[in-house]
């Protein structure tokens, strides 16, 4: 006679929850009060907590009634976060855990001390959550601050796209400063950050049912306001746009007047002190790609032996700061005024396309602010400014060659100079309007592709032949770009297959060529290795194939299995690399490609 019974333990399990046989608590969940029958022993052998819950039931059991069902009321649980609970209590299924109860479901694993699964809602990518800001206030409130952290970080990161989103306008004033005071807010320019208030203050008056006023939005905004750092709006924005919406008291308006004002002004800041944080954002360069903003500085210490240095001796900031792909950086020099032959101050902005400063094919148009920081109170900054001024490969620096005389820097009245650290402070406020670059370049034979593949879960789940691919590179007149692939192995496993595509700008049906190809999968754990696969001699062209496969394609499996390193499981991606060093020429007869 042939059993129904479930033949391996988890599948027992699984029955033993679902059908509730033997159960000997009952918990009434929710505002509807939705029944859950479940079994102390399994419970109490999962958690601290659910042991001393029921510790002094099994004594009750020996002398009264056996058979006698426990039943707990839990109001504060949703149902459906209690189910993913015990569901992982009784299998470790996480199959009912996603995005929009993640926070639910980590509430009552901390509730009921179920540590394990707390682990996994924490590792939720911050990308699927259904509402990142609901998920810091309740990492907060739950004490889970490693959480709280990451959730801040991510939406610093993303601000620009969650500013416009209908969650931001339902996050509550304390919440709204925090994110305005944070360093390392990635927005394009601080306007952006005005903006983004508006829109929060206006919806607050609507939903209590006020006016859209100046009054009334400065009441919404409370203390957030004085988070936005307004001394970091270019004038003219400030003045055309901020100003005339009436938010701002005249004497606040005044405060940032004056910071922007000519060095001369000293105005009266004991009267108008400025209100507003004037310091820039911090700029992260693995998470800014897009950014075309930002605020460079630099401490020059031992100044007074700088300033005994010879004409032509110079400086650089040490961060390196990259906006729109290339580098940008502070430079300062010691020159002398042509008139009176008195050394000055060279205070300069340059932009490399690469660590040398090779002549590139490239232009952009930037705005630059730059300041020597004021070392004393009450003393505005120094400032000097231009616009809509154009960078390009002949001559990549733009600035000022008499900026201040060293013996008025070093004045200590005018309070620019630091004497007793012996230091000045330059500050260079960038904005990047654009950048172009040549594709037929001669020169350009270097180049690399590093694609971060975003959302690697549901790539995963894709059907077959569904494709993605990074940006294009431009070498020598050809584009360059990873593909990768869904496909399926011998085994009819889920793989990631890569391949390499060269494509020539121009049409010609006349080339061809050899390439050695070398392909990286980023490891993102220390001591790891990184995935590495090489195929050399191969020969393309129009006539066979512009595409280079590469023939060890990796599981999904094994690409997200966490202990090869590298899969980052909280950001749901994995990155590749291929460096180039490429020779080819259109024709039929090709010098050898070289990519590796």
């Amino acid at each position: 006679m042939s059993s129904s019974k479930p033949t391996n333990l988890k599948d027992r399990m699984k029955h033993l929850f679902s059908s509730g046989k033997h159960s000997d608590v009952h918990f009434l969940v929710g505002e509807e009060k939705e029944l859950f029958r479940a079994h102390k022993l399994i419970l109490k052998s999962t958690s601290d907590v659910f042991d001393a819950m029921f510790r002094f039931d099994s004594k009750n059991d020996k002398t009264e009634n056996s058979s006698a069902v426990s039943s707990v009321e839990v109001t504060d649980v949703e149902a459906a976060a209690f189910r993913v609970l015990l569901s992982f209590v009784y299998t470790d299924d996480l199959s009912g855990l996603n995005g929009d109860n993640a926070m639910e479901v980590l509430y009552a694993a901390k509730k009921y001390g179920v540590d394990a699964l707390v682990t996994k809602c924490l590792q939720i990518p911050f990308s699927k959550l259904r509402n990142v800001f609901l998920a810091y206030a309740q990492a907060r409130l739950l004490d889970s601050k490693d959480f709280a952290d990451q959730c801040m970080r991510y939406i610093c990161q993303n601000a620009e796209e969650l500013f416009r989103s209908k969650e931001f306008l339902q996050i509550d004033q304390s919440i709204l400063g925090e994110i305005f005071g944070n360093d390392h807010l990635l927005v394009n320019d601080e306007y952006e950050t005005w903006k983004a208030a508006l829109r929060w203050s206006d919806e607050k008056c609507r939903q209590n049912g006020k006016e859209c006023s100046a009054e009334n939005r400065r009441s919404a905004l409370g203390t957030a306001l004085l988070k936005i750092r307004f001394p970091r709006i270019f004038p003219d924005v400030f003045v055309k746009e901020i100003v005339p919406s009436g938010v701002l008291t005249i004497e606040e308006f005044v405060g940032v007047y004056q910071f922007h004002c000519h060095p001369n002004f000293r105005g009266t800041p004991g009267l108008y002190p400025l209100k507003f944080p004037s310091h820039g954002r911090i700029l992260d360069w693995n998470i800014a790609k897009g950014y075309r903003g930002t605020t460079l500085s630099m401490e020059i210490e031992n100044f007074y032996k700088f300033a005994q240095e010879k004409v032509g001796t110079e400086r650089y900031s040490e961060e390196e700061v990259h906006i729109k792909g290339f580098k940008w950086e502070i430079n300062a020099e010691i020159m002398t005024e042509k008139k009176s032959g008195e050394k000055c101050l060279g205070f300069f902005l340059w932009c490399t396309a690469s660590e040398k400063k090779e002549k590139k094919n490239w232009s952009c148009k930037c705005s630059a602010t730059f300041r020597i920081v004021s070392q004393k109170c009450g003393v505005e900054a120094l400032f000097g400014k231009f616009d809509d001024n154009i960078f390009n490969g002949k001559k990549g620096f733009r600035g000022f060659y008499n900026f201040i005389t060293l013996s008025e820097l070093m004045d200590t009245s005018k309070g620019f100079y630091n004497k007793k650290e012996d230091k000045v402070t330059l500050t260079i406020d960038v904005i990047v309007e654009g950048m172009k670059t040549d594709i037929a370049d001669p020169t350009k034979s270097n180049g690399s592709i590093l694609w971060t593949i975003e959302k690697l879960s549901e790539f995963a789940r894709e059907v077959l032949e569904s494709e993605r691919s990074s940006g294009t590179v431009h070498i020598k007149e050809f584009e360059w770009k990873i593909c990768a692939e869904v496909v399926k192995n011998e085994s009819n496993e889920k793989c990631l297959d890569f391949s390499l595509a060269c494509v020539p700008t121009k049409k010609d049906t006349n080339w061809t060529g050899e390439c050695t190809t070398t392909l990286r999968i980023v490891s993102k754990k220390s001591g790891t290795e990184n995935f590495s696969t090489k195929i050399g001699d191969k020969s393309i062209s129009t006539e066979k194939d512009c595409v280079v496969l590469f023939p060890n394609s990796i599981t999904f499996t094994e690409l997200m299995d966490a202990d090869n390193g590298f899969y980052d499981e909280k950001e749901d991606n994995v990155t590749l690399a291929i460096d180039f060093n490429v020779k080819v020429q259109k024709g039929t007869k090709c010098n050898k490609l070289t990519v590796e």
